[in-house]
């Protein structure tokens, strides 16, 4: 396992005073934990992670911009507060430590679970850096960015694509996608069931396999490339092809039409 050892030497008090200006003038929230007892990285991974949240830890270091991501009042000095009071030891939390023993502690976009000082939980990724010394953990540091709003980006995206997929697999006409080489990527169950395939067959290219499809996949592919919809019968199935927005085609299949008469 890596081990990134204390390299940290001396500086001038010039050079002190110009690193904390840069520090503090940064927008991006940046942090140091000390540990009162150094934790012992000998130990198995769990007696690590009980160390790391019981063996004293304390703000060596925050900036202006750590207050202002986790709301402290102002005039409260961040380095006087419990580090628990943001970074609690919970399950998202313990993962977060066991990720960095993994990898020697050091990482970067490491998601944690962190609480502000008006109560809420809010969705973190820390990028990490260690000093560490004859295998003793005497402090963490790193930068650590909100990430709540593209988490609840995603949830929602992930949302409206659940709802899509459903609405897909309730439609009682068929409908089958490919991409840019011709192969399906995606059908729904009525296609399944018009064409008298399983899903993953489908999926696995079986279109391309028939020699009675051989029309169809070139139509689908002059309709990728002109964006013109179009249509045919094959294999006793109407097919209804239209372009896709982010290339390939999308087909409609029904019954054919003397059939369902």
């Amino acid at each position: 396992m890596k081990r990134h050892f204390d390299r940290v030497g001396p500086l001038s008090e010039l050079d002190a005073e110009i690193l904390e200006g840069i520090i503090a003038a940064s927008n991006d929230a940046c942090w140091c934990m000390e540990f009162g007892e150094p934790v012992d990285l000998t130990a198995p991974d769990h007696e690590i992670v009980r160390q790391v949240f019981e063996n004293d830890p304390h703000w060596r270091f925050t900036n202006p911009a750590m207050a202002r991501l986790y709301l402290l009042d102002p005039g409260v000095d961040f380095k006087s507060r419990p580090t628990s009071e943001i970074f609690p030891r919970n399950a998202q939390n313990e993962e977060f430590v066991l990720r960095l023993i993994a990898n020697g502690f050091e990482v970067d976009a490491a998601p944690a679970l962190d609480t502000r000082y008006d109560g809420k939980q809010i969705y973190v990724e820390n990028d990490v850096r260690a000093h560490i010394r004859e295998g003793l953990l005497l402090r963490i540091f790193g930068i650590v960015r909100d990430v709540g709003k593209h988490r609840i980006r995603e949830e929602r995206m992930l949302a409206e694509l659940n709802e899509a997929l459903d609405i897909l697999t309730a439609l009682p006409n068929g409908v089958v996608a490919f991409d840019d080489n011709r192969e399906v990527v995606a059908a729904n169950p009525a296609a399944c069931r018009l064409l008298g395939i399983a899903a993953d067959d489908l999926l696995g290219g079986w279109l391309a396999k028939d020699g009675d499809f051989a029309s169809l996949l070139q139509l689908v592919e002059r309709v990728s490339a002109s964006g013109a919809p179009t249509g045919l019968t094959s294999g006793g199935i109407d097919w209804a092809l239209a372009p896709r927005p982010g290339g390939g085609v999308v087909a409609s299949l029904f019954a054919r039409t003397s059939e369902r008469r």
